[in-house]
């Protein structure tokens, strides 16, 4: 598939995913050193995926800003469960570990990929209706993924508020932290 088809067929890449050690100082260095922010970390999502084939529930922390209209996930994973982030920590491999699409029919999007090479590594399905599946090219490399999003409406409300947030964000290190396993108590 040619790079302008890429576009065409998924839109623009909507998402940078980092891999990271310590969420929390890794936000910090964010605002810092790159400027940006607010950020909003929340901890303790459970993931119930399907990760080359095998059912599996790692637990991550993530942590959301915005540059313009790009999304920026940091992603600590917290338990040893098989993901596409486990190699990475076991590796010592943290940085750039995805991009993502925002996609409005998934199924058709993943369809599409894997008719021009990408194999489905990774398919996790969330309480909210949303699925996010993780996909490789070999000539990307064998630890980089390319993620597609499903653009529910709480997804599209999220972009929304943190472009608007971060256009307006005035440098202050407020974090907003949200606690999964709290809210299921």
């Amino acid at each position: 598939m040619a790079a302008t088809n890429l576009t065409k067929q998924f839109g623009p890449i909507r998402q940078l995913g980092y891999v990271v050690e310590n969420i929390e100082a890794s936000v910090e260095a964010w605002m810092d050193h790159q400027g940006v922010g607010p950020w909003m970390i929340i901890k303790n999502v459970p993931l119930a995926c399907t990760y080359k084939g095998e059912k599996t529930q790692p637990m991550i922390d993530i942590a959301l800003a915005y540059q313009g209209d790009m999304q920026i996930e940091l992603i600590q994973q917290t338990n040893d469960q098989p993901s596409p982030y486990l190699y990475y920590f076991e590796n010592n491999l943290l940085g750039l570990h995805h991009t993502a699409y925002l996609c409005d029919d998934v199924d058709s999007a993943v369809s599409t990929a894997e008719s021009h090479g990408h194999n489905v590594i990774c398919d996790i399905r969330m309480p909210d209706g949303g699925r996010y599946v993780y996909t490789q090219v070999e000539a990307l490399g064998e630890h980089i993924y390319i993620e597609f999003l499903s653009a529910t409406d709480r997804m599209k409300g999220m972009f929304s508020e943190g472009i608007k947030a971060a256009n307006s964000w005035n440098g202050d290190k407020n974090v907003t932290v949200i606690d999964m396993a709290a809210l299921d108590r």
